[in-house]
């Protein structure tokens, strides 16, 4: 791999933090449109490695350089250098210093930089070339020798050990450092779990059953989605194993009307419709017009017919719909900490408590408004943070009394309150919340 990579990264990571878009938008960009496919997982391993690591690495750097005070341009260099040299085994470290080098513009400023690469290189690097890189010490302060080792902002780490404690905090923040294997619903109107999983085997793709999803299959070689056999053919479609048990928990049945108020990019519709036999109707909404392509490709592709898609903001609910839905999926728009294995920029973003709690708040009570007596809704968010799961779905209760919560089992799994978190270091999927609740039947209503 030569240095237009390197450079690729370099613009693409100062593109991140100047424009403060998402890592996935910069992957897309027309600097990375030609790229062959291994050209691209270089890429994507050096820009969302680097951005996952910056908080280790700017301290690194800092205690190799001596200095905290380095520009913006020789920062985002050091960063691609330092973990390519620490965090990526493949790459020699004699490439990755002259490489990285080759980024900097100006004699004086390739000086320092190779400077600093070699000196990190000397401290940190024994020599049976074992790594032993410097850490704050964790007796001191937790909660930034937690931050530094495992590169997540103290907050956010003071927000997991304020509910989870040390030990599990620890194991959460590494688990989510690590690479999330690519999941797929199998589409049963199409084929078995076992043919889609003999089919994989045919062609020598490594791949097994889900421990909870009956529908779930993961992936075990690292393969684009689009490169499986069966994609064009409408044989799958990705979803997380914690998302899939969203349809589980749901149950809707053949012949009802479900309503998915924040649909795209469309995985919860589908798995809904293949529980339904693609028998019903699924009313799938989104507020923003540009994503809904994704969901009605998705179901051409799938051959799913029950779904009707359309721009809607969840907060107004369709008129036409009210109090006639069997079922609602409410999957709000939330800080999404259970996810930072396929969104490491996420961390980044957390503010706490924030906004976002009053407005799923207002999108559960609107979605709430379809749901005949007797119907069931389920609250759900990819997140882990208790203001916006429990604290919302309890907010809703209370100001709710028609709704109750709806114990539930799923798996193995029991949630007796009707409420269930699931964690990536307990569970080995995305961290999700779910709540239960259903409409209550007034007997007087309907007594004749």
């Amino acid at each position: 791999m030569g240095a237009d990579l390197r450079r690729i990264a370099l613009r693409l990571l100062e593109s991140w933090e100047r424009d403060e878009t998402y890592l996935n938008l910069s992957m897309n960009s027309r600097m990375t449109r030609e790229l062959s496919r291994s050209e691209r997982a270089f890429l994507t391993g050096l820009l969302y490695g680097t951005v996952e690591r910056r908080i280790t690495l700017d301290y690194l750097i800092s205690v190799a350089a001596k200095r905290s005070e380095i520009d913006p341009d020789s920062r985002n260099i050091l960063r691609l250098g330092f973990y390519q040299l620490f965090f990526m085994d493949r790459v020699p470290p004699f490439a990755a210093v002259s490489e990285t080098v080759s980024l900097a513009d100006g004699k004086g400023k390739r000086a320092f930089i190779n400077g600093v690469l070699r000196g990190a290189l000397r401290a940190f690097v024994n020599e049976s070339g074992e790594r032993r890189l410097p850490l704050p010490p964790r007796e001191k302060n937790l909660a930034r020798y937690l931050s530094i080792a495992y590169s997540y902002p103290t907050e956010l780490v003071r927000h997991f050990l304020s509910f989870l404690g040390e030990k599990e905090t620890e194991e959460l923040l590494s688990v989510c450092n690590e690479t999330a294997p690519l999941t797929l619903t199998v589409n049963t109107q199409r084929i078995t779990r076992e043919g889609l999983l003999s089919l994989f085997a045919e062609r020598e793709i490594r791949a097994e059953r889900t421990e909870r999803s009956p529908r779930g299959v993961r992936v075990l070689d690292f393969l684009p989605v689009s490169l499986l056999p069966g994609f064009e053919e409408g044989l799958f479609f990705v979803q997380d194993e914690a998302s899939q048990l969203g349809s589980a928990i749901l149950s809707p049945r053949r012949g009802e009307l479900l309503v998915d108020p924040c649909a795209c990019p469309g995985g919860k519709s589908f798995s809904a419709a293949l529980s339904m036999g693609d028998l019903g109707q699924i009313y799938s909404f989104d507020l923003h017009e540009s994503k809904l392509p994704l969901i009605t490709d998705g179901a051409a592709r799938l051959g799913l017919t029950s779904l009707s898609v359309g721009e809607r903001d969840a907060r107004e609910p369709d008129p036409s719909l009210l109090g006639k839905a069997d079922a609602v999926h409410c999957d709000v728009p939330c800080s999404g900490l259970g996810v930072l294995r396929k969104k490491p920029d996420l961390r980044y973003r957390f503010e706490g408590r924030g906004e976002l709690p009053a407005l799923q708040l207002e999108i559960l009570t609107a979605s709430a408004a379809y749901l005949k007596e007797g119907g069931r809704l389920l609250y759900s968010t990819c997140t882990l943070n208790p203001a916006e799961n429990e604290g919302v779905f309890e907010q809703f209760l209370a100001k709710n009394p028609d709704f109750e919560p709806c114990p539930f089992e799923v798996a193995d799994l029991s949630a007796p309150t009707g409420q269930l978190t699931l964690y990536p270091h307990r569970h080995g999927c995305d961290g999700f919340f779910y709540a239960l609740a259903r409409k209550k039947t007034h007997p007087s209503k309907n007594a004749n």
